[in-house]
């Protein structure tokens, strides 16, 4: 007991120090706060891109109805992302997430309240997404998740060679976050995703 108390004491002696304290924003994302009221984002494994990594991202094949692989690939985050949502019953819950990507044009996500519970829609539901970049610019574009389907499709259309937005910023790399809020509902999501290394997965696939 003695020593875990040390231990403890040790800690807060160390970051008291420097003035550092780490901290996870409500997208997940985990920062250092400073003593003078500022902060910046915690590069736990800096990324190459340059050099072809994928970073958080990886590529994977769909499957057929005997569960073998097909030629037909996508781009998805190999471990699952975090973050909150909210609506009439609960504020802040534990949200998980990853991105389904199969071409340029359709960009989606798979959201699981309470990190389980996945979002499906009885009916097509319709969601305003805003995202900001790493630069601190806001970009707005719709959402979708169709009757029937559990993929919420960001920038989505039916027009030939659309290339979603969400894609165009996944390309450009860098911390983004997500703000997703469904159309006459108080339903939302928010989360932040590092897109470098998105680019070498996506010519990986299509090269």
């Amino acid at each position: 007991m003695k020593s875990t108390i040390l231990i403890s004491a040790f800690v807060l002696c160390f970051q008291t120090l420097f003035g550092q304290i780490q901290a996870i924003t409500s997208g997940g994302v985990k920062v250092v706060l400073n003593e003078n009221g500022s902060w910046k984002y915690i590069e736990d494994n800096k990324v190459n891109a340059d050099n072809g990594d994928l970073g958080i991202w990886e590529v994977k094949y769909f499957v057929d109805d005997f569960g073998d692989p097909t030629n037909s690939g996508y781009i998805t985050n190999s471990d699952m992302l975090t973050g909150m949502f909210s609506n009439s019953a609960t504020s802040n819950s534990d949200l998980s997430l990853y991105f389904i990507v199969s071409d340029s044009a359709n960009v989606a996500v798979k959201l699981f309240e309470y990190g389980r519970s996945e979002v499906k829609a009885y009916s097509t539901d319709y969601y305003t997404v805003k995202l900001k970049d790493s630069n601190g610019d806001i970009v707005s574009m719709s959402g979708t998740i169709y009757k029937g389907g559990n993929r919420l499709y960001i920038d989505p259309s039916h027009k030939k060679k659309h290339v979603s937005k969400m894609h165009q910023i996944l390309m450009k790399g860098g911390k983004v976050t997500l703000s997703i809020k469904e159309s006459d509902s108080l339903t939302s999501y928010k989360f932040s995703v590092d897109c470098t290394g998105y680019k070498n997965a996506f010519n990986k696939l299509f090269q």
